[in-house]
């Protein structure tokens, strides 16, 4: 590790709080390095968590699915879901569950990284790059730091993300986060996954997908396809 990377590290240890790993995060990630995952295991990992089981089960029966009896398990969720859906319905209600609060801010958050995910996966439909699962999770967790921002500086980000919403100024959200906390989100992002041991891809596209030039790793094209996945969910409003 590079001193100025210690240095930065450092910096954002004294200014955001790291929690520990969600469990169900980490067990559903766990999936995206599988080809197959029986429905026995994803069933014992959405058991484990009182509260994603309620709102699953609430998910399964609504009126979206049009279920004349009422799914009492979720052993009969994802049978009428469908296995891959409801992974991603997993990933999206924990990555939501990680904002102390649920506001404007938070809820427009959350709004753009399911976007950006649901874009990615359509992209990857396209473009071959990486699983739709896999581009679908990549998207849904780029922007993970801006959580931990906000939970930790909730103030000085709500100032940031106003000065951004206004735009007088010419500013992008990393230069805007570089100029008042010293750090951005892509690194926020990084160092986290990292102590939570995320999967290499995953942690690339944290780190990087505002910073292409620079980067040339194997990761390249996934970071590329999130990147213009985020590009088109700004334009479209969502973020």
């Amino acid at each position: 590790m590079q001193p100025k990377e210690v240095k930065i590290e450092e910096v954002i240890r004294q200014k955001i709080e790291i929690p520990s790993a969600p469990f169900v995060i980490i067990k559903v990630i766990d999936l995206v390095q599988e080809d197959i995952a029986s429905i026995s295991v994803l069933e014992d990992i959405i058991l484990s968590d009182q509260g994603l089981t309620s709102r699953l089960l609430r998910i399964a029966n609504s009126p979206y699915y049009g279920q004349s009896r009422k799914v009492k398990t979720i052993r009969q969720a994802l049978l009428l879901i469908g296995f891959e859906t409801f992974k991603s319905l997993i990933v999206a209600a924990a990555l939501k569950d990680l904002h102390k609060n649920m506001e404007t801010i938070e809820q427009k958050m959350w709004e753009h990284s399911v976007g950006v995910g649901l874009c990615s996966s359509l992209l990857s439909l396209k473009t071959k790059i990486d699983t739709p699962w896999e581009a679908y999770v990549c998207g849904l967790v780029h922007d993970v730091g801006k959580i931990f921002i906000n939970n930790s500086l909730p103030e000085q980000y709500r100032e940031l993300y106003y000065r951004l919403q206004q735009g007088k100024e010419n500013y992008n959200s990393v230069a805007l986060e570089k100029e008042l906390f010293g750090f951005d989100h892509t690194e926020v992002g990084a160092l986290v996954v990292k102590e939570w041991h995320f999967p290499e891809k995953l942690l690339q596209v944290i780190a990087c997908h505002h910073d292409l030039p620079a980067y040339d790793g194997k990761y390249y094209e996934t970071c590329k396809l999130i990147k213009v996945a985020d590009q088109i969910c700004n334009s479209l409003g969502y973020g």
